[in-house]
């Protein structure tokens, strides 16, 4: 897959090298079940016409540009990992525009025939809820009369599961509430982030979170690890300590030599602490985090869990005796 940044405005060194495509539109965020339904729309098109497909996408997040907070923004998927689920996909061709100030105030007819044009697509394919052009006053409707010159038009309609839309919203709120049990029924696999490990002891490791992943809640989690085509299940659990304040703490059955590396964390189960308002289906993963603890506990190692994390179990087991 070839990968295209751009900035406003764009050159002609990019446009002259454009082949004729059918152009997915989108931020994309999470990559879930509905974007990769999108994609998957574009694709059949462009099997259908004999064309390239391509996704055209933004970085940062328009929210960092032209809304009032200018905090750097998290994502559930940063560009790079956006990247390589587009490849997964079968994209062709990955657009990503810069988006500054500059491209914000383009009007949405300069964007069409300056960057669906100029990327010479032959066929939009973009969600109902698309916006583009300054303010976003460009919407699918704009697209369909102002693009019919150039290139045709689908509009994917809401994707929804069990009546309810899937989108990168929903996803960032389950994840700020720890709900990772719930998470692939709308993204189609489970909520990863990437760390650095920061010191290991055995089975235990301290582990720094990218800022560019969203965070998930202090908490005690089921998660699996990848390294060295082995996958690792363990527990993760955060702690605000005074030398690595704001870290989590991972305890697998097995002693892994992480110190240094970098590795991506898939984040499996709700947290313990919640567990009073689990449902049934989320229990069997609660299930897994108390055999986890017990197996771990009988190892014979000389260190211990921190106190947080038997408190947090504690009231995990307290809740199980009262349900």
């Amino acid at each position: 897959m070839d990968i295209i940044h751009v900035q406003h405005p764009l050159s002609s060194i990019y446009t002259a090298e454009a082949e004729p495509c059918v152009l997915a539109l989108g931020f994309f965020d999470g990559v879930h079940l509905g974007h990769q339904e999108l994609i998957n729309l574009a694709k059949r098109i462009a099997k259908q016409q004999n064309l390239k497909l391509a996704v055209m996408t933004f970085f940062p997040h328009p929210k960092q540009i032209i809304g009032n907070d200018q905090t750097p923004q998290t994502y559930i998927t940063p560009l790079e990992q956006k990247a390589k689920l587009m490849q997964d996909l079968g994209v062709d061709t990955l657009i990503v525009v810069n988006f500054d100030s500059a491209f914000a105030h383009l009007s949405p007819s300069d964007f069409i025939e300056d960057y669906l044009c100029g990327f010479k697509c032959k066929h939009a394919v973009a969600g109902f809820d698309f916006r583009y052009g300054h303010k976003g006053e460009g919407n699918m409707e704009t697209l369909k009369i102002e693009g019919k010159r150039f290139f045709e038009v689908t509009e994917m309609k809401k994707f929804e599961i069990d009546h309810e839309k899937v989108s990168s919203t929903k996803l960032r709120n389950l994840i700020a509430e720890g709900r990772f049990a719930d998470i692939p029924s709308y993204l189609g696999s489970y909520f990863e982030s990437q760390g650095t490990i920061e010191s290991e002891d055995n089975q235990h490791v301290i582990v720094t979170l990218s800022e560019a992943f969203l965070t998930p809640p202090p908490g005690v989690y089921l998660i699996e690890i990848h390294t060295e085509g082995n996958v690792h299940e363990g527990i993760a659990h955060q702690i605000m300590d005074g030398s690595f304040q704001g870290s989590w703490h991972l305890h697998f059955n097995d002693s892994l030599p992480l110190k240094g590396k970098k590795i991506h964390i898939k984040w499996k189960s709700e947290s313990i602490k919640k567990s009073k308002q689990m449902k049934d289906r989320r229990a069997k993963s609660i299930a897994k985090v108390q055999a986890f603890l017990k197996i771990w506990s009988g190892t014979g190692q000389q260190w211990e869990l921190t106190a947080a994390l038997f408190v947090s179990f504690i009231g995990f087991t307290k809740g199980v005796r009262k349900a």
